[in-house]
């Protein structure tokens, strides 16, 4: 009898050899060279307008308040029009988005463009999700997201110099510009170089009474959905998630270095960079053993270690220990990310991904709106110590979510 050929090496290449992967991936790439470019002028552009640093901060949540208003929309739009028509839309949008919002007269309509923004983006990555889930094998889909968001990565860090470099030479409306000619590049190439994936023949499809509205099939689709432990796990665990990046990352980690440790801003950004590069070196090793581990082996330890160390970062008593200490975090948030959108592709019947994944998006950016709400709320009322255990609450929370959850990676027979 013959012996059982060893099982395929999947790696880095092997992963971008597949020409759907690796389109998305270089689009995706071009996508956040652009949101890196605007990222660190957009406060700068909101105080040309002579307003306070407190509504500065409107011209970024209002994107992420209206992406989450269109999440629940967007997984529908995607399934009626198609990954390829949705993408290419949600781009265009943000581009024209993006010009509005450098053209804008004042502050309030800058505001408006750049929040009208936010629909563009939840179609767009609703689009893109779902076209992974469709054309990933599941046994690689950790892998798989662990250079997804790494292209994210490359892509933001690479944006925020040449943003800087822009905006000092062309103005502060200047990227804005730049990165609506890059929302065209890569609708252009979306439209020209990927095609929706195969439909596929469902094991049972469902059967579709044509005198239900797609409005109430949608809310029959999140009702089933939301009877399966593992899908309120995989959703709570992605708002929790984004809570700490937006809460933690985004807003504690700034204020406290500056306020509590007297860091200038070249020494925050060192410091959070250390932690974004431990975090782009554990996104693939993390994919790598929950593809082939399973999710849970991967993320009880995890999270524990993410919550941990993010709680750890309050009680830094110098420049020193806040960059270690970020590093540890960096690990924490590298390992836990490859794994809602993994749990996702492993327990969402075909038929329901397209809602599924707006559902997903949906708690993400719950988590990415108001966890740097609480934060600075909680930093005012109780310190940075209080505020920092605080952003690792949720995470304890799925970790308990996690542990009481089955496995979700059906095992291969052998």
């Amino acid at each position: 009898m013959a012996e059982p050929s060893a099982p395929e090496k999947i790696g880095v290449r092997s992963i971008l050899a597949d020409r759907s992967v690796r389109l998305v991936m270089v689009i995706t790439f071009v996508i956040m060279l652009g949101f890196g470019i605007i990222a660190p002028i957009l406060p700068l552009y909101a105080r040309s307008f002579g307003v306070s640093f407190g509504a500065a901060g409107l011209l970024i949540s209002a994107f992420a308040f209206t992406r989450l208003l269109l999440d629940p929309a967007a997984g529908p739009i995607v399934d009626r029009y198609g990954e390829r028509a949705a993408a290419t839309g949600g781009l265009l949008f943000l581009a024209a988005s993006s010009v509005a919002t450098g053209f804008a007269p004042n502050f309030a309509l800058a505001v408006a463009f750049r929040g009208a923004g936010g629909a563009g983006s939840s179609v767009l990555f609703a689009a893109l999700y779902h076209y992974l889930l469709k054309v990933v094998p599941k046994d690689r889909m950790a892998r798989t997201l662990g250079v997804f968001y790494g292209s994210f990565n490359i892509g933001f860090i690479a944006g925020g110099p040449i943003g800087g470099v822009i905006a000092h030479l062309l103005g502060l409306a200047a990227p804005l510009f730049v990165y609506a000619g890059l929302c065209v590049v890569s609708a252009l190439l979306y439209l020209r170089l990927v095609s929706d994936p195969p439909k596929r023949e469902w094991a049972a499809p469902p059967v579709v009474d044509p005198s239900v509205s797609a409005v109430r099939r949608t809310l029959r689709t999140v009702r089933e959905l939301f009877r399966s432990r593992a899908f309120v796990t995989t959703v709570l665990l992605n708002m929790a998630f984004f809570w700490v990046i937006a809460g933690g990352y985004d807003t504690l980690v700034p204020l406290f270095g500056q306020s509590g440790l007297g860091m200038s801003t070249v020494g925050i950004g060192a410091a959070l960079a250390v932690a974004v590069a431990m975090e782009f070196a554990c996104l693939y090793p993390a994919g790598l053993l929950a593809d082939r581990r399973g999710r849970r082996v991967l993320l009880l330890p995890a999270i524990a270690w993410f919550a941990a160390a993010l709680v750890a970062v309050g009680w830094a008593g110098s420049p020193v220990a806040f960059g270690a200490l970020l590093a540890l975090v960096g690990i924490g948030s590298g390992s836990v990310a490859v794994a809602p959108a993994a749990m996702l592709s492993d327990i969402v019947p075909e038929h329901a991904s397209a809602t599924a994944v707006g559902v997903f998006r949906f708690f993400g950016d719950l988590g990415f709106v108001f966890g740097p709400l609480v934060a600075g709320v909680t930093a005012n009322a109780v310190g940075f110590k209080g505020a920092f255990a605080l952003m690792a609450a949720p995470l304890l929370v799925t970790l308990a979510l996690v542990a009481r959850t089955p496995e979700t990676l059906a095992r291969q027979p052998a």
